[in-house]
Order: structure tokens, then C-alpha cells, then sequence
């Protein structure tokens, strides 16, 4: 491991780091190449059949809902309020249809026990992963104590997988502010000194230049670093994700090569106001729903 203060004009104040290990990441257009492969092994089967239902069955119920709207306010003529309303509504009622026509098929889905396409079971036993993954927790003026409490968390629960070694965690700051920068080290350090193997499996940079922001900050990693990973996973400053869904990840990615990127379905914890709770609560009863609609 590598200590590193300010290199080359890359890092500004202390920085704890592996060596480096590049990766080429040249900037691509999406309107150029070709797909080295047409249909990939995990692509649902009459893919094209099932958005047409999505978005033929949100304009149909789109229409008439706004048509039905529109009888009602033009019975008298149409004042200018009442179109700005009518759009309004039309509007907001596709996104709620958009949001039903998902949860019936989320709903059918986990009634009838489908998905697990990519062998991610959250009942079966937990896989062994065999490769090196990377976990970036990018922060930008953060509370470093709070931030940094939840990568702790992060860590110990991967550690008590067993799998470890399998993991690097990298804090990658942009933070402007010296005084809140100051804190950040402070509070790394000692984060690094009091966990488990931290000093071979914690490490932490502040960019000299925030260029492109959250994402210029991870491909400059990817560049620098991203030759040593075959994966990332990316955790924003509140993110808390535990180690049995941190290895399961993991394991998806490895049994699926040509897979290449598998995203979680968030949920809001510990909310306090009125609006959180609120949240929190939809989030949990129709969240799982919804999500599995996504998915299909």
C-alpha cells in the first residue's frame, strides 16, 4: 500500500492509496459501434411484447381518462386555467398509469414466483465470490462523521460474510471546503487505525481538480485504479447496504459476464418528518411491487 500526498498534482492533502493499476476509459458515442451481441442469454424472452403492453396500456388509459377530463371542463367552453389543468392532469395521470400497469406486472410476477434471472436469491445460501471488487463511496461536502459511519457499517458486514478480502473500499472526495476536508482525513484515519484489516482494505483521496463532479471523480479511478476490479459497486455518502447483499451482488456479476450493471431497489430507513415517513412507508408496502414491473 502506497501512501500519497498531493501526487503528481492529482490528490490534494493526504492521500491513502493502493498502487495504481490504469484502465483505459476513452469517452464513446452511444450513435457509433455495434453490439457484439444481439440477445444476450439473460434478456427476457418477447422483450418487444411486454413494452408494448407497458406503453400502449399507459396511452390507453392515458386517453381516456384526459378525454373524460376534457368532457367535463369544456361542457361550459375552455378557459385558459382550465387547459393548463387539463394538461396537468394528463400529465400526472400517465405517470400513475405508467406506475400501475408496472405494479400489475411486478404483482403477477411475485405471485407466480418468477425472476431470479441472474441467480441473485436473497433465501438461498450465500455464494463464495472469487474475484476482487471495488466499493466507491464518492462524497462532496459531507458530514465526514456521518458519511463515514455508514461505510463502517458497510464494512464490518461485509467482514462478517467472511469475504472480506474480496473487497476494497475507496472514499473518493471532492469536497471543496478545507475545513470539512480536514475532518475527512481525521475521521478516515481513524476509521482506518480501528477496523479490521483496514489499512490493507481502506483507503481514501481528495481530487485536486472536481472536474465532471460525482462521475468524473469515478472514472478518474476507473483510470487510475480500475485495472486491478473486475466490478465496482457504488454507494452514494447515505447509502447503507448490508454484506449479504454487497456478496450476492457480487456473485451475480461474476456468473454473468455479459451483464453489465445490476442495481438494487433502494429504500428509505430511519426517516423523522412527517414527508419521510411517508416515504418510507409506500416505499416498503408497493416499493418491492413496482420494482419487480422494472425488472420484467
Amino acid at each position: 500500500m502506497d501512501v500519497q500526498t498531493g501526487t503528481a498534482g492529482l490528490d490534494a492533502g493526504e492521500a491513502r492509496l493502493p498502487a495504481e493499476s490504469p484502465l483505459a476509459m476513452p469517452e464513446q458515442s452511444l450513435r457509433e459501434g455495434s453490439l457484439r451481441v444481439r440477445r444476450h442469454r439473460t434478456s427476457p424472452r418477447l422483450i418487444g411484447l411486454r413494452r408494448l403492453y407497458i406503453l400502449a396500456g399507459t396511452a390507453a388509459m392515458t386517453a381516456a381518462a384526459s378525454f373524460m377530463m376534457w368532457s367535463a371542463l369544456s361542457a361550459d367552453g375552455v378557459t385558459v386555467l382550465e387547459l393548463c389543468l387539463l394538461s396537468l392532469f394528463t400529465g400526472l395521470f400517465a405517470w400513475t398509469a405508467l406506475s400501475f400497469t408496472s405494479a400489475v406486472a411486478g404483482f403477477l410476477t411475485a405471485v407466480f414466483n418468477r425472476g431470479h434471472r441472474l441467480g441473485i436469491d436473497p433465501d438461498a445460501p450465500l455464494p463464495a465470490v472469487h474475484s476482487r471488487t471495488a466499493l466507491l463511496m464518492p462524497l462532496y461536502n459531507e458530514d465526514p462523521g456521518r458519511a463515514l459511519a455508514g461505510l463502517r457499517a458497510i464494512y464490518e458486514s461485509v467482514a462478517e460474510t467472511g469475504s472480506l478480502d474480496r473487497f476494497d473500499f475507496f472514499v473518493l472526495s471532492d469536497t471543496r471546503r478545507e475545513d470539512i476536508a480536514r475532518s475527512e482525513e481525521q475521521v478516515f484515519a481513524e476509521l482506518r487505525d480501528t477496523a479490521r484489516d483496514g489499512h490493507e482494505r481502506l483507503f481514501y483521496r481528495r481530487r485536486g481538480d472536481n472536474g465532471g463532479r460525482k462521475a468524473g471523480n469515478i472514472a478518474d479511478w476507473v483510470r487510475r485504479f480500475g485495472g486491478a476490479y473486475p466490478q465496482m459497486l457504488i454507494l452514494d455518502a447515505d447509502s447503507l447496504m448490508s454484506g449479504d447483499t454487497i456478496v450476492r451482488l457480487v456473485a451475480g456479476m461474476e456468473n454473468n459476464a455479459g451483464v453489465g450493471l445490476i442495481q438494487t431497489r433502494p429504500a428509505v430507513i430511519g426517516g423523522h418528518t412527517l414527508f419521510a415517513r411517508t416515504q418510507q412507508f409506500g416505499g416498503r408496502v408497493y416499493g418491492p411491487v413496482i420494482a419487480r414491473g422494472v425488472a420484467w
